[in-house]
């Protein structure tokens, strides 16, 4: 059994890469007949990123929120809800951390802690909502969480507005953050700080908890078919809930993670994407925990690649989302092939018992 399970999940990783591979070819097909330098584009798009100190640390830096909410979608996904609220979740994170560091004067270091804290239960309150609303009234998650996202969206833009307004900034930035509320930084000419560090141990914390925790086992068998869990004796719409709660932890931490180590006050003006990117980061990582680094790296390596092209070239920067798209609609299409197969074996080994 565990040798079939090894097999399928080489075959999937394969399966995968085959994806990405051919995405990657149709954008350079496109590249090579729309522009007037190609091989100059190309170049860029490879080999850019690693030119440069600067460059590598730009992607590095890039990847760091997108493993906060790649484990957030997949921890969300896992329990069979397609919550979308980590969006919103990722954002309200921010303001809540916003909050926590211009709030109070505590020591440096705790204060830091405290207003992560307030990001982490502040995602989790988002996220929480769409549940509920799901396992009491029945209502559509993907709805409901769809709309959330501009609910908090608005209401951070409130409370930035209302309570933490700089009014010598000409936009709706917060005032500035003390130094201790900065995450120190790892490597000089670079940006990359501590919340990196802090991702990786996530992605451990979240494996565990996913892979050696009676929790873990519980949310996986709810995802996969909710009536024997009921069966089994377990409160499937409290697992949902807590699944749901520390999926959007996950995703109020990683706001707060990007707000500190890049920023020195809250400066968003809109919602700024990351959830919505770790949708696709968790489909490349198949939904698995320990795959989401590589699967952040690969697309900030990918925008990294595109933003030195675009600068230098004449192809424009949205060639990333056209490899975004191209790679959802081969690996969705690879992710059916391999259920339709699996069910076509699980007869067939049914009527040769």
């Amino acid at each position: 059994m565990t040798i079939k399970r090894n097999a399928m999940t080489v075959v999937e990783i394969l399966r995968t890469m085959v994806a990405i591979f051919c995405s990657l070819l149709m954008v350079f097909a496109i590249i090579l007949l729309v522009s007037d330098q190609p091989m100059s584009a190309l170049r860029d798009f490879l080999i850019g990123p690693l030119t440069s100190v600067r460059r590598m640390g730009n992607v590095i830096e890039a990847m760091t929120p997108l493993i906060f909410t790649g484990l957030s979608v997949t921890m969300l996904y896992r329990a069979g809800l397609f919550n979308l609220a980590m969006e919103g979740a990722f954002f309200i994170g921010a303001v809540a951390a916003t909050a926590g560091a211009l709030l109070f004067e505590l020591p440096a270091g705790i204060n830091l802690i405290v207003a992560m804290l307030f990001a982490a239960v502040a995602g989790g309150i988002v996220t929480l909502i769409p549940a509920v609303l799901k396992v009491k009234c029945h209502a559509n998650e993907l709805v409901t969480s769809l709309m959330l996202n501009y609910v908090c969206l608005y209401l951070g833009l409130y409370i930035i507005t209302a309570y933490f307004y700089d009014p010598q900034m000409n936009s709706n930035y917060s005032y500035m953050f003390a130094d201790s509320m900065v995450l120190p930084k790892l490597f000089s000419k670079t940006r990359i700080n501590t919340g990196t560090i802090i991702a990786f141990v996530t992605v451990v914390v979240v494996w565990l908890i996913l892979n050696k925790t009676s929790f873990g086992y519980k949310v996986t068998l709810v995802g996969k078919n909710d009536n024997m869990a009921k069966y089994s004796g377990i409160h499937a719409g409290a697992v949902i809930i807590g699944s749901q709660i520390l999926g959007g932890v996950l995703a109020g931490l990683g706001g707060s993670v990007e707000l500190f180590g890049m920023y020195q006050r809250f400066q968003y003006q809109g919602l700024p994407g990351y959830g919505w990117d770790g949708v696709l980061i968790a489909i490349v990582a198949r939904y698995q925990a320990k795959y989401i680094p590589l699967a952040a790296l690969f697309l900030a390596y990918l925008r990294i690649g595109a933003d030195i092209m675009s600068r230098n070239t004449d192809i424009p920067f949205e060639i990333v989302k056209i490899i975004q798209a191209i790679m959802i609609v081969l690996i969705s299409a690879q992710a059916k092939l391999v259920v339709k197969e699996a069910k076509e074996l699980e007869e067939m080994g049914g009527k040769t018992a």
